[in-house]
């Protein structure tokens, strides 16, 4: 995780992801 500089943590990217495909589904 030290390595992140100038790029978006995958993590972060599924993280987001889930949360707008859990809200899409919650809708």
């Amino acid at each position: 995780m030290a390595d992140t500089t100038g790029r978006i943590p995958l993590w972060i990217i599924g993280t987001v992801a889930g949360i707008l495909v859990i809200g899409l589904i919650g809708i």
